[in-house]
């Protein structure tokens, strides 16, 4: 793999521990045939039984019928029997002192940093002879990741379930070519570093670009935890400053609104044009001040009531959530959480969820409540951080260019013995949902990267310019609503050299 295409320079530490849990998984199981073996015992799907035509390398075909594996994509359903269910995670129970900014140092002692994560398991080795299709929906969340690098900062390993590879994958910058419209499809590799009898394969999705100046208008509704667990500069005073380098950055045809909630809800500001009240808009946001419980439940409510009622026809339209991911008033569970807000982000009206704290913060709720509101979750522990997501990128990935994409890949039977996907274990497809466009996957805004990376088992004898797969990406444009699926043939240049 061509690492010089990458840029890692501006985050090493975590940059290090990404390509170390790589490693971890690509170095799990020595015998990958013998294992796939044993975890196809535990798959419940039948494997289907051809592979998709030969295509050129990127190919645009109508959204009819190909045909495409039946078989769920098992793997990480045979793992994921081992995770433990989110909604029964222990609540936090060391919390930071008193004052003190989570992450930081007092009294010359780290503060135990702890909160609430969801074990998804590990995805296994899948023989292609039993099951030739891997299916998952793409992510461009990376969250995970800058809670990795909030552990690390406080000189304490992240806890192993709440590291979900394939956000600190998509925390790295690659410089893939943006296409004009929609989504570009790309594929490289080469040998394993990590067990050299494989090959590690790269799968990047690039969505257009648009500038700030060329998207549509923006109504964003902000939702922020003004709960007594956000009296931290590190959580409300970081949300207000973060908030206000985002303002800064909208357009005055923008209109922003604000809903903060404790004990139950409350609308600080209606929504109001960026033109001539910015200073208002800014003002509201230094008045915020923490104070009592947390209900979610009513906050996400009133939020969502808000944006349908500045509802910006053709327009971006946007919840956004500032929170800790606590809830202990009203409903609690992410999944009833998730439930209530799924007939608003079909409405075109999309989540973006930013966590802020540690010491007892719940990611199992942000995350699940991004994934369903159709938007993305992040985090921000420093000002740094702060201002590259609402300053940089928040504002220019707005607009959402791509909506339920997901990848397919067809693996050559007879020159893949095994596969595996690193990471991806909460986004899988079934195969045979594949082209099946009611069913919910990935939403990616402009500018938006998603990667994927697969280690492979090849089989003896494979030689230059064989064709190990085809992947093929498929998503929708949410303004057409045309369904386009790009295709992307996979070689082998040399044993383990993939081109």
């Amino acid at each position: 793999m061509s690492l010089s295409k990458t840029k890692i320079g501006r985050r090493p530490a975590t940059v290090l521990l990404t390509f170390a849990l790589i490693g971890a998984a690509c170095s799990a199981n020595a015998d990958s045939v013998d294992n796939a073996e044993s975890s196809r015992q535990q798959a419940t799907s039948d494997a289907a039984g051809g592979h998709s035509q030969d295509s050129q390398t990127t190919e645009v075909v109508a959204r009819d019928e190909r045909p495409v594996g039946e078989s769920a994509d098992s793997a990480v359903r045979a793992d994921a029997t081992t995770a433990a269910d989110a909604t029964t995670a222990a609540d936090a129970t060391t919390a930071a002192e008193p004052g003190s900014d989570d992450g930081f140092f007092v009294d010359e002692k780290p503060v135990e940093l702890e909160g609430t994560f969801h074990d998804y398991g590990v995805r296994p080795f899948v023989l292609t002879s039993q099951d030739p299709f891997s299916t998952f929906a793409l992510d461009v969340d990376t969250g995970s990741y800058s809670i990795g690098r909030q552990y690390l900062s406080n000189g304490q390993l992240p806890p192993v379930e709440s590291v979900r590879v394939e956000e600190y994958v998509n925390a790295i910058t690659y410089h893939y070519e943006a296409p004009s419209h929609g989504l570009g499809l790309e594929a490289e590799g080469g040998p394993s570093p990590f067990n050299h009898d494989n090959v590690v394969v790269r799968i990047g999705v690039q969505a257009m670009e648009v500038t700030n100046s060329e998207r549509p208008d923006a109504s964003l509704v902000f939702v922020v935890d003004t709960s007594g667990s956000m009296d931290r500069d590190n959580r409300l005073g970081l949300v207000r400053r973060s908030l206000d380098l985002l303002v800064r950055e909208l357009g005055p045809n923008d209109q922003v609104a604000i809903v903060t909630y404790s004990n139950s809800a409350t609308v600080v500001l209606e929504p109001t044009s960026i033109a001539d009240n910015e200073e208002v808009i800014r003002d509201a946001i230094a008045s915020l001040r923490p104070d009592g419980s947390t209900n979610l439940e009513a906050g996400l409510e009133k939020g969502y009531e808000l944006a349908t009622e500045a509802l910006v026809s053709e327009g971006i339209n946007r919840v956004i959530l500032a929170s800790d991911g606590i809830a202990n008033v009203g409903l609690t569970d992410p999944t009833r959480l998730s439930t209530m807000i799924r007939d608003d982000a079909d409405q075109g009206i999309q989540l973006v969820t930013v966590g802020v704290g540690m010491s007892d913060y719940n990611d199992v709720v942000m995350e699940q409540l991004a994934d369903d509101g159709d938007g993305f979750y992040a985090y921000v522990a420093t000002d740094d951080e702060a201002a590259r997501l609402f300053g940089d990128e928040l504002v220019g990935t707005l607009l959402t260019v791509a909506i339920d994409g997901k990848i397919q890949v067809d693996f050559n039977t007879e020159r893949v013995a095994a596969y595996r996907l690193i990471g991806y274990e909460n986004r899988a497809v079934l195969d045979d949902d594949f082209r099946n466009d009611s069913v919910d996957a990935g939403e990616l805004g402009a500018g938006h990267q998603a990667t994927a990376i697969y280690e492979l088992t090849l089989h003896d004898g494979v030689v230059a310019q064989d064709s190990l797969a085809t992947a093929a990406l498929r998503w929708e444009d949410p303004e057409t609503g045309l369904v386009t699926e790009a295709r992307q043939e996979i070689r082998v240049s040399g044993r383990g050299s993939v081109g």
